[in-house]
Parts: C-alpha cells; sequence; structure tokens
C-alpha cells in the first residue's frame, strides 16, 4: 500500500510538490525533513522521492495514481487551504508543534546560535536566521487549534 500509516509519518522524509510548496515550509516549521521538488514532472519527483528514500506529498491526483503504481508511498492532499492540509497531515501522523530543525527555505539542518540570549538558529545551508518573534506565538496558536479540531488537547 502506498499510503504509509500514521506511525510511519511521525518522522519521514518527504518530497512536497510545487502545489504544496506553503505546507513544505510548515512541516520544515515543525522539525520534518520536506524537500522541494528537483523537477516539475510527476515522475521526477516520483523518482527524487524513491531514490531518497522520501513520502511524496502531493494535490496532484495524477501525481498520486502514479506513486500507488510504482508502490511508492504517497500521502494525497485533498485541501488548498493551509489550515486543512496541516490538518490532514496531522491525521497521517505528524505532530502539530513548532521544531526549529530545518531551514524553511532549503530544509538545511539548523544550528542554535549560542551567546545571543535568545533563542535563535542558523542555516547550515543558506545560512537564513530564525527567532522566535511574535510571529512564532501566531504560528503556535494556529497548531493548537488545529489540533483542538483534531481533539489533541
Amino acid at each position: 500500500m502506498s499510503v504509509p500509516d500514521a506511525s510511519e509519518l511521525s518522522r519521514q522524509s518527504f518530497v512536497v510538490d510545487l502545489m504544496l510548496m506553503r505546507l513544505g515550509r510548515w512541516l520544515r516549521l515543525m522539525g520534518q525533513d520536506a524537500a522541494n521538488p528537483e523537477g516539475g514532472s510527476d515522475w521526477q519527483i516520483r523518482d527524487q522521492a524513491k531514490r531518497d528514500h522520501r513520502t511524496v506529498i502531493t494535490r496532484d491526483r495524477r501525481l498520486y495514481e502514479s506513486c500507488l503504481k510504482a508502490s511508492q508511498p504517497c500521502l494525497f492532499i485533498r485541501s488548498s487551504r493551509i489550515e486543512e492540509q496541516l490538518l490532514e497531515v496531522a491525521g497521517a501522523g505528524v505532530s502539530l508543534r513548532l521544531d526549529p530543525q530545518r531551514c524553511t527555505l532549503c530544509n538545511g539542518h539548523l544550528i542554535e546560535i549560542t551567546g545571543s540570549g535568545k533563542e535563535r538558529w542558523q542555516c547550515c545551508i543558506c545560512s537564513k536566521v530564525y527567532w522566535q518573534g511574535s510571529h512564532w506565538r501566531k504560528m503556535e496558536r494556529m497548531l493548537e487549534e488545529i489540533g483542538s479540531r483534531r481533539g489533541e488537547n
């Protein structure tokens, strides 16, 4: 079966198709290894996932069906709204909590910056710096609301 169960998705590597790039950034904010696609065609995404042992996350029905035929793990996302997309991945076992381990842009590992007095992280690939600003609390509230819709809290 190409749809992984919830326990398999809690800490797994993904490749997110072009229609779900915003969801990919959110997954990375939650500590998930969510790569951007190296190519735009269905077969390129599917082959990247197979080569890198990743689960495809897509809204493209053709790509999903292609993954099913190739026995490639794939999660089909139905919604176009980010809140509902997050609810869908939570239903598949992804934890809805911020966990800064991955760069939202390039998926590189984040390294904690010490000595600044505040929690800050920097990407080891592109050098982007992250911190817990006012936007952080807004994201936490959104994830808490989605979690409560699932009955998690």
